[in-house]
């Protein structure tokens, strides 16, 4: 017969905390992810991040009054979900500025530490719930045997070392968003969308101050029970702290703004943001490009591919998104979002097919067969082969010069 287990000191005061903040963080997740219907994609990475750390404060909680033996296959299930939480919160930041709609091309490669660690943890969560409440009844002997754990394949400690640089490698990289945009953004648009920037500079302050406090603990000369009280309240913390806030802020939890993020374009295929392009001079009416009725957004397109196609503004080096704003007359945030909904694409990638396009009807004819690939770059307006080639990989799925090939043998 197992002795009684010993429980961390004031056991049912950090049960009730961490089941509230649990609950709390469940709740908003489960309102971002099904009942905002505003900007889908960057509330369902706010929703994933928070309900990580929900999921934690939850088993913690069953682990600390032991009730964890009743359901022991939710032990470790929260342990890879800890390397979603920093690289959703950024992709958030990143999609609410930039008013993305959809993943990058690269961005699964901010998931590879989540699906190797879920990797490293399958023969345990694999394993049946006879050996997991053994292996708790041996773990909680001690008060502080959970932080002592060894996780996956690597030594005690290395995990939670790992999260704590990539948490504050991530945090870094939300403050670099938020400087590029913010010297990108015209103040006008800065003062009409003031809540919004305050909230998202508010959520990098937390994210940035959630790891630091918790190595501090591990790495200072005091005890496992000291460490696991000091972790379970600080990463519950930040989940009321940052639940609340977005409980009393309705325009952001579900949506209800009144006016949208000043766009800038951004390049599709990198994480972190390039030097972002100026906005618009005035702050336009407060309507999205999703919001805008099916006539006037028809009438945008029909205008926008009207102009692409007689004007060939596309061949102009430099050009930019304020460019052909201004030459067909429609508000540039609206313009930005309208090319990401309509087009699905970022105003890069837009410009880029129109290029592309270009290029391989000059292929075809026999006059222009006599250009270099570099030459015919330069007249599709882009600014060197390099550039050229990999935008028409991305388009085509093949290189120029092998296009070229299947267009001479099929003369």
């Amino acid at each position: 017969m197992m002795p009684a287990l010993p429980l961390l000191p004031h056991a049912e005061l950090l049960t009730v905390f961490l089941f509230l903040s649990a609950f709390v963080g469940t709740l908003v997740s489960f309102i971002l992810a099904f009942v905002n219907t505003v900007e889908r994609h960057a509330n369902r990475l706010l929703g994933a991040s928070l309900f990580s750390v929900a999921l934690f404060a939850l088993t913690s909680a069953l682990l600390i009054n032991h009730a964890i033996l009743l359901v022991p296959h939710l032990f470790r299930v929260n342990m890879p979900l800890h390397y979603l939480v920093a690289p959703c919160a950024y992709l958030y930041v990143r999609s609410v500025l930039y008013e993305e709609s959809r993943f990058r091309r690269f961005d699964w490669l901010l998931f590879v530490p989540f699906g190797l660690h879920t990797l490293e943890l399958l023969p345990f969560l694999l394993h049946s719930a006879a050996y997991k409440v053994h292996y708790l009844q041996r773990l909680l002997v001690s008060v502080a045997g959970v932080t002592k754990q060894q996780e996956g394949l690597l030594p005690a400690y290395y995990h939670p070392v790992l999260k704590f640089l990539f948490g504050t490698v991530y945090a870094l990289l939300q403050w670099r968003l938020l400087g590029w945009f913010s010297r990108g953004a015209n103040p006008a648009s800065r003062h009409a969308n003031h809540a919004l920037l305050h909230w998202l500079r508010v959520f990098t302050l937390l994210n940035t101050l959630l790891y630091p406090p918790v190595l501090l603990a591990m790495l200072l000369p005091v005890s496992g029970t000291f460490v696991a009280i000091f972790t379970v309240c600080v990463l519950s913390s930040y989940l009321v702290v940052t639940s609340l806030l977005l409980l009393f802020q309705p325009q952001v939890l579900y949506g209800l703004r009144h006016a949208p993020p000043p766009s800038v374009s951004e390049p599709a295929d990198t994480i972190s943001s390039p030097e972002p392009e100026p906005v618009a001079d005035k702050p336009e009416q407060p309507a999205r490009a999703y919001a805008l009725s099916d006539e006037r957004r028809q009438a945008y397109r029909v205008r926008i591919e009207a102009h692409m196609q007689e004007q060939q503004p596309f061949r102009r080096k430099g050009y930019g998104i304020k460019d052909l704003a201004a030459e067909t007359d429609i508000p540039p945030h609206q313009l930005s979002a309208l090319i990401n909904q309509e087009y699905q694409v970022n105003f890069n990638d837009f410009l880029n097919g129109y290029r592309v396009e270009y290029i391989k009807v000059r292929m075809a004819q026999l006059a222009w067969r006599q250009l270099t690939l570099e030459g015919l770059a330069l007249e599709a307006g882009f600014g060197n082969r390099t550039t050229f080639s990999r935008a028409f990989v991305k388009l085509t799925g093949c290189t120029p010069s092998d296009y070229q090939t299947q267009i001479a043998a099929s003369d």
